[in-house]
């Protein structure tokens, strides 16, 4: 007798919240993260699979404009050009000579150290991390669906 387990969609939206839970810790403990490492492709794998309404049509082939909309006024302006992003605390770059950057729809400041590189200030803990470690994520896949 086979048992065939037909996931629901609140069944697969826990789990796919539950997994990328899990990858974000090990990144916290870890102190990297490649978009397009095994950690990457979790959290997109997971988001995919999630699906968050704020993202629109994330798992459709068309590029969703409204979603990079969303994440772009929530990032700051030349993240994309980064190939390192930093999260830390305040570490007086305020009083540095560094401009600081602050998303149109997010009081964080963020600071471009280099042409390579951009920091941005963590205040809000792991909510914070979370929510641009999804944004970013959400980057990689719409800017793949623009390659292909």
């Amino acid at each position: 007798m086979d048992i065939i387990k037909d996931n629901t969609r609140a069944q697969e939206s826990t789990n796919a919240i539950e997994r990328m839970y899990i990858t974000m810790r090990h990144l916290f403990n870890r102190g990297f993260y490649k978009p397009t490492g095994v950690s990457g492709e979790t959290l997109r794998n997971a988001l995919l699979s999630l699906h968050p309404e704020i993202y629109g049509s994330l798992a459709e082939e068309k590029a969703e404009l409204n979603g990079l909309v969303y994440v772009l006024e929530r990032l700051p302006s030349g993240i994309e050009q980064c190939r390192y992003i930093n999260l830390t605390s305040d570490e007086g770059y305020g009083k540095s000579h560094f401009k600081a950057i602050i998303p149109p729809k997010r009081r964080r400041n963020c600071y471009r150290i280099d042409s390579e590189q951009m920091n941005i200030e963590i205040t809000r803990g792991r909510s914070d991390i979370y929510d641009i470690l999804t944004h970013l994520t959400f980057l990689y896949i719409e800017a793949d669906k623009i390659c292909q």
